[in-house]
């Protein structure tokens, strides 16, 4: 996926919207080994209350295989009272707080550009898997 057209030199090596499926429960899904840091992001949240709520998620991490490492931000904007829309970073170093600041200050263009990628009905076939078995809480 390409860069975003208003942004030169992004400290990340590539990003990808995913819509209503997070990075990281797609890892745990697969079964995929990974480690998320234990990093306190309130003060982005306060830097950036116009664009960030309280209801959206920051999460970094590292993916490692074969040697190989990557590290990687997720990003969940609450778009319904049930559902977040993710957002994945990925860097060939640790993210560091400019990196995050470089990412939030670009993420209301995102947002915008790819909400309209949702599709409504893999929403629709969710509600309707969360149903089997039980109750869904919202």
């Amino acid at each position: 996926m390409k860069t975003p057209e208003n942004v030169e030199n992004p400290p990340y090596i590539y990003y990808k919207f995913l819509g209503i499926n997070s990075f990281i429960k797609t890892l745990d899904d697969s079964n995929t080994d990974y480690t998320l840091f234990d990093e306190n992001h309130d003060e982005l949240f306060e830097k950036y209350k116009g664009i960030l709520t309280e209801n959206d998620t920051l999460k970094s991490g590292l993916l490692t295989r074969d040697d190989q490492h990557v590290f990687f931000i997720e990003i969940g904007i609450k778009i319904t009272r049930s559902y977040s829309s993710y957002f994945i970073y990925i860097f060939d170093h640790h993210p560091q707080s400019a990196d995050f600041d470089f990412i939030i200050r670009g993420l209301e263009s995102l947002v915008n550009d790819n909400v309209e990628k949702i599709d409504p009905s893999e929403i629709a076939d969710k509600i309707a898997e969360n149903k089997k078995g039980g109750h869904m809480i919202n």
